[in-house]
């Protein structure tokens, strides 16, 4: 697939590479990355039931960026607020990539205590319990690391992001490192930024301003060199209310 930054969203993304807060970002090898990344998501039988979260699922999300900002939040953007409303399309639900590796290591992770403790908590959860044990092993045992993960996805990312990812939400050294290696030119602030905006589209707290300020400068100098940025732009808040509406969808079966 030949990536490209052919959306609006990305053009005007593209144009925070020659900020000081961003310097160094490459937005269109990150892309190219994350797409292969993506790639993996619905691999090795877990979420292979699931609609596809690849690179099209990213670009169809940053197509309705066109429609779902209105023009004057459009021109009240800044290139700060759309590379970061871009990042977040990108990483958010990357937190879905599962390996070989992690899938094996899954007992040194909450995953045992996630599945005594809430799958199989109550007398819903006997139900569920027989249901699953009347599957064969492996299966089973794919099925409920993938409850497991679907569950702390958003948590996972924001975690990589940060390159603060322990063993608790899974083994994943390698896709948190990757993820650190693809950031690595990010300020502190805005990578704690992008985390929570991507951390929020399976929450319900957009009302919490000192977790979503309305205001946070990356930089010092004029709005036409380094403009302010919210650390959740109005975009941002649309896009995850869009996402959290769109998650029923997630179990589909691919056409």
């Amino acid at each position: 697939m030949d990536i490209q930054l052919d959306t609006a969203a990305e053009k005007e993304a593209q144009k925070a590479e020659t900020l000081p807060a961003f310097g160094g970002l490459n937005l269109l090898h990150i892309k190219r990355q994350v797409s292969v990344l993506l790639g993996l998501i619905g691999t090795d039988g877990i979420f292979d039931d699931y609609t596809k979260h690849d690179i099209s699922h990213v670009d169809a999300m940053l197509r309705v960026l066109d429609w779902l900002v209105p023009d004057p939040t459009k021109r009240a953007m800044t290139p700060a607020d759309w590379v970061v409303v871009v990042l977040a399309v990108y990483f958010h639900d990357l937190g879905m990539l599962v390996t070989p590796a992690e899938f094996e290591a899954r007992a040194r992770s909450a995953f045992p205590a996630f599945v005594e403790g809430t799958l199989y908590k109550d007398s819903q959860g006997k139900d569920y319990r027989a249901r699953v044990e009347g599957l064969p092993d492996d299966e089973a045992q794919r099925f409920l690391y993938q409850e497991f993960v679907r569950d702390n996805h958003p948590t996972r990312i924001r975690e990589w992001i940060l390159g603060k990812a322990g063993d608790a939400l899974g083994v994943t050294d390698r896709a948190a490192e990757e993820v650190a290696r693809l950031l690595s030119s990010l300020r502190p602030e805005v990578r704690k930024d992008l985390g929570t905006i991507c951390e929020s589209h399976h929450l319900d707290d957009l009302y919490d301003l000192r977790k979503y300020p309305p205001s946070r400068p990356y930089g010092n100098t004029p709005r036409g060199s380094e403009p302010p940025v919210c650390g959740r732009p109005p975009a941002g808040r649309r896009l995850a209310a869009h996402h959290r509406g769109s998650r029923p969808l997630d179990r589909l079966p691919s056409a």
